[in-house]
C-alpha cells in the first residue's frame, strides 16, 4: 500500500530528511573527519530552515485570516531577525538562542491556534486520522519544553554547567516524543487509506 501524504505532510517529511542529513553531517564532522571546531554554525543555519518550514506548514492548514497574516509576516521577518541575532547579537560560532526562542515561541503559538481550530470545528473527521494535528501536538510538546532551556543555554553553561548537562536530556526526550508523534502522523494516513479499501 502506497503512503499518500498531503502536501503539508510532505513539507514536514522533507524537513525530517534535511534534519537526518544534518545530524549525519555533524556526526561525520566530529567522528570521521576529526573536525575539532564547533558544529554550532550548522545548527544555527538549521534554525532558519526549520522555522521557515514549520511556518509554511501552518500556513497551509490554518483557516484564521488574522493568523495567516501573522504567519506571512513571520515568513518575511524571521530571516531578517535570524541574520541579526546570528551575526550581530551573537556570532555564527555561538548558539543563537534569541533566534531559537523567537521562532520556537511563534511555532507554539501557530500550533495552539491550529489545534484550537480543529477541536472547535464543526467537521466530524476523527483526529486520530489527522496527521497534521499530530504534527502540531508534537511541535507543542517539543518547543514548550525546550524553548525555555535553549533560551537560558548561555547563562546555564556559564554559571551552572552541571545543570545544563542534566537538562540536555530534556531536549533528547522531547525530541524523541516529537518524532514518535511525527511517525504516527505519517502512519495514520496509511491506516486511513487501508481502511477505505476494506
Amino acid at each position: 500500500m502506497m503512503l499518500k501524504l498531503t502536501k503539508q505532510l510532505k513539507v514536514v517529511a522533507l524537513l525530517c530528511v534535511y534534519t537526518f542529513l544534518l545530524e549525519i553531517s555533524v556526526f561525520l564532522f566530529k567522528q570521521e573527519i576529526g573536525y575539532e571546531g564547533s558544529t554550532l554554525p550548522q545548527y544555527n543555519f538549521f534554525i532558519l530552515v526549520e522555522f521557515i518550514f514549520y511556518a509554511y506548514f501552518f500556513k497551509q492548514i490554518v483557516r484564521n485570516v488574522y493568523l495567516l497574516k501573522v504567519i506571512n509576516l513571520f515568513l518575511l521577518m524571521f530571516p531578517v531577525l535570524w541574520y541579526i541575532f546570528s551575526f550581530y547579537c551573537f556570532n555564527i560560532l555561538q548558539w543563537s538562542s534569541y533566534a531559537f526562542v523567537f521562532g520556537g515561541t511563534f511555532i507554539i503559538f501557530f500550533a495552539l491556534i491550529y489545534c484550537y481550530e480543529k477541536l472547535t470545528s464543526d467537521e466530524t473527521t476523527s483526529l486520530f486520522n489527522e496527521g497534521e494535528f499530530w504534527i502540531a501536538i508534537g511541535l507543542i510538546v517539543y518547543y514548550t519544553c525546550v524553548v525555555p532551556y535553549m533560551g537560558m543555554f548561555h547563562y546555564l553553561t556559564e554559571n551552572y554547567e552541571k545543570l545544563a548537562v542534566k537538562l540536555k536530556s530534556l531536549n533528547l526526550i522531547t525530541n524523541i516524543i516529537m518524532y514518535l508523534l511525527f511517525a504516527y502522523a505519517f502512519l495514520c494516513k496509511t491506516i486511513k487509506t487501508k481502511k477505505s479499501y476494506l
